[in-house]
């Protein structure tokens, strides 16, 4: 029985099929294969040896609880009573390659739908990087909380994802620069907001974003670009918005016990453009 089962084994690791069904065959097979463990266990009690045929009775009910569960797994959509697979899979490691299968081409499937809806860009256009200067911008109470409820309306929208680009933690940790040691479910990078504009309200440069035009909320004002001043820069430069980005929310950690979670409040960056006050252009 035991060369039978070792022998069609070995074929089936010769043919190409799917995984799912290479799965079916191996239950059907370890299924009826187990009640001959069950057999030479009664015998061994029949003629005396005990402790031998107790321990093959245990094997074969340990063996009949694992193929009940293959069953429900590979014949069935019901979720198996009593299954203890997450609590072994969590000290073995590894998932069925059904799972990991399923699991790949989700995260594929979630980075190309991200792609194609954040493929837009800037609603400002595109400018020389060269040419663009980090402003330091400050956000009141009231400000935080138009951030965080544009953030809701992007996720409700479907064009806010936090789902670390589909990556594992294990790929989390693999793509994480030297120095870093933590990682945004949206991205490091942040996202463009779809509308974003820049105001001069009560003399101060006040950032407007939101879904669109008409729903724009003030988030924050810019109090330098670069190291100086928005004055001082505005004296000297052409200024221009560039790029205004949701950041913040959800993200993933190395910690001393491995990967943690934790949230912050969502903020927002700004580049802004420059050009030398050599000619005269429009200007924020």
């Amino acid at each position: 029985m035991i060369s039978f089962l070792t022998l069609a084994s070995h074929y089936m690791g010769m043919i190409n099929v799917k995984s799912k069904l290479k799965n079916q065959v191996y239950t059907v097979m370890a299924f009826v294969g187990n009640w001959y463990l069950l057999y030479i266990g009664i015998r061994f009690l029949q003629n005396g040896r005990y402790l031998r045929g107790l321990l093959l009775l245990a094997i074969f009910l340990v063996f009949l609880y694992f193929s009940i569960m293959n069953i429900y797994y590979f014949f069935t959509t019901k979720k198996a009573p009593f299954d203890i697979s997450p609590i072994l899979e969590k000290y073995v490691g590894g998932a069925p390659e059904e799972i990991r299968e399923k699991e790949e081409f989700r995260r594929r499937l979630a980075q190309v739908e991200r792609q194609s809806r954040q493929a837009s860009g800037s609603p400002a256009g595109m400018f020389d990087q060269r040419m663009l200067l980090p402003a330091q911008v400050e956000s009141t109470g009231e400000q935080k909380r138009n951030i965080e409820q544009i953030a809701m309306l992007m996720k409700n929208a479907g064009i806010l994802f936090e789902d670390y680009g589909g990556q594992s933690d294990e790929q989390i940790k693999e793509q994480l620069q030297p120095g870093q040691t933590e990682a945004y479910a949206i991205g490091d990078e942040g996202i463009q907001f779809p509308f974003a504009d820049i105001k001069i309200i009560n003399g101060q440069p006040t950032i407007y974003a939101g879904l669109n035009q008409m729903e724009e909320l003030p988030v924050g004002v810019i109090t330098k670009v670069g190291a100086a001043s928005f004055e001082a820069a505005k004296q000297e430069n052409h200024l221009y918005l560039a790029d205004v980005l949701l950041s913040g929310g959800e993200k993933k950690m190395i910690g001393r016990s491995g990967i943690i979670t934790e949230n912050e409040n969502f903020f927002i960056k700004v580049n802004i453009a420059y050009k030398r006050r050599n000619t005269s252009l429009h200007e924020v």
